[in-house]
């Protein structure tokens, strides 16, 4: 496949023809593209690995492969927004298909003749000029597009506002201006961000996540279990930060060692350290997780409480559900009713059932979907006196591991956004943010991973 995708591209070919040949090469119909386009697919399709990096200076790199045996790998600038991830993708994607060697591509150089056929093909394979032409006649007024339409034709394209303007206007010839700086001057005073904000449009759209998501490869420079070993401290350091419990990162590693060594004799082990012991039972789930083969199932949940409260000194309290009503302070949604959490638990042990036997073929998008409205449900059932949040998101990451994704945490300083991403869920069912939280960390999970 990958020496197929290498004979595309031929001697003389315009960056346009070359993007049309590519679509037509993924099986994609001249008269029926679907829109967004997806530049991570057709990547995936061509054999290039792609990994998001964290960079200050670069768009992208395109690493070409050593030998036969090798891979061609691409990095993607993490920081920067999706439209232009995705535009990275298609102008490195062109790098592999049509210069065959080594490219780095700095933020804001296009200087190169190579460069500028890379972003001439880009913009051709993700927004082509007919389909352009075809969804931007709803927003044409004598023949011309707004600003305003050219704002909603680049949502509909998967590209940015500016990107998608000075197609229509120097590619299409559908947005009219007088001088190049006069078209400047106008899309830089448009604020499209503002003008999304105002009208309620999804500034970052969870489909181009999803589509970033899916094809990615989740390639670890070290085995899996080897991933969650490394990550494991820094997940108790975060989650119990989250809880309340002011730790360090090396106060937990001496805490999981003493009790660990001492058991019961532990200093740590009373009434006094209640909240700072259950760091290690922490601990102990997610070497279980690591372990285990059991099949997981709802009823686990029981299990990970006990493991959580092992080592405090009353262990034979955890493990049961709760026998009185709670409230949860700063939430917007009431926990269960105490004789409704077996009756919801059983019902959501179904769809759990459902989603472990579909996880071979439900993409990994869907998949991520379904484990975060299990997720969600498990914090509205609240079903431990104590516990619950942490209990849920080990069973979440128990979920994404069956997946073969690696686990996340989410740190400290980002629990605010967590919890309003839940209460969007409690409020309107609405769980689009929770899912892009999940993507972006597995994203920064890898990126962590891979730059040990």
């Amino acid at each position: 496949m990958f020496n197929k995708a290498i004979n595309i591209y031929k001697s003389g070919m315009s960056p346009e023809e070359l993007a049309a040949k590519v679509l037509e090469w993924c099986g994609y119909k001249y008269d029926d593209l679907p829109v967004p386009i997806d530049p991570f697919a057709i990547m995936r399709k061509c054999g290039i690995v792609y990994q998001f990096m964290n960079s200050k200076k670069l768009e992208g790199v395109y690493i070409v492969p050593e030998d036969d045996d090798d891979i061609p790998v691409v990095g993607i600038n993490f920081n920067r927004p999706i439209t232009r991830q995705r535009f990275s993708a298609a102008h490195e994607l062109c790098h592999h298909l049509k210069d065959q060697h080594s490219q780095i591509c700095p933020i804001g150089s296009m200087s190169t003749t190579i460069e500028k056929y890379a972003e001439r093909f880009a913009a051709a394979l993700l927004m082509p000029a007919n389909t352009m032409r075809e969804l931007a006649l709803p927003y044409l007024n004598n023949g011309c597009i707004d600003l305003q339409g050219a704002l909603l034709l680049s949502i509909r394209m998967g590209v940015s506002f500016s990107a998608c303007a000075r197609r229509l206007a120097y590619g299409l010839h559908l947005l009219p201006f007088s001088s190049s700086q006069e078209l400047n001057r106008r899309l830089n005073k448009f604020k499209p961000d503002k003008v999304k904000m105002a009208q309620g449009i999804d500034r970052e759209p969870i489909d181009l996540l999803e589509q970033a998501v899916n094809s990615y490869e989740f390639f670890y420079k070290i085995s899996s279990d080897m991933t969650w070993y490394l990550f494991k401290n820094n997940f108790i350091f975060n989650e119990n930060r989250m809880e309340g419990v002011d730790l360090d990162e090396y106060e937990v590693a001496e805490i999981v060692a003493d009790l660990r060594l001492n058991g019961s004799a532990s200093e740590y082990c009373s009434t006094e350290y209640d909240n700072i012991i259950q760091v290690t039972g922490h601990s102990s789930i997610y070497d279980f997780m690591l372990s285990t083969d059991e099949k997981i199932d709802v009823y686990k949940l029981m299990k990970l409480n006990r493991m959580l409260f092992q080592y405090t000194p009353n262990p034979d309290m955890a493990g049961g559900t709760r026998k009185y009503n709670v409230l949860v302070l700063g939430a917007k949604f009431e926990t269960a009713d105490w004789h409704d959490i077996m009756p919801r638990l059983i019902k959501l042990r179904s769809v759990v059932e459902t989603t472990v036997n579909q996880v071979d073929t439900l993409s990994v998008s869907e998949y991520i979907e379904m484990a975060a409205r299990i997720h969600h449900e498990i914090t509205q059932i609240h079903p431990f006196s104590d516990g619950n949040g942490r209990c849920s998101r080990a069973f979440f990451n128990w979920m994404l591991r069956l997946k073969g994704l690696p686990p996340i945490y989410i740190k400290h300083e980002n629990k605010e956004k967590y919890y309003e991403a839940l209460s969007l869920a409690d409020l309107e069912g609405e769980h689009k943010e929770i899912v892009r939280i999940i993507i972006k960390e597995l994203f920064k999970t890898m990126m962590e991973i891979n730059s040990r």
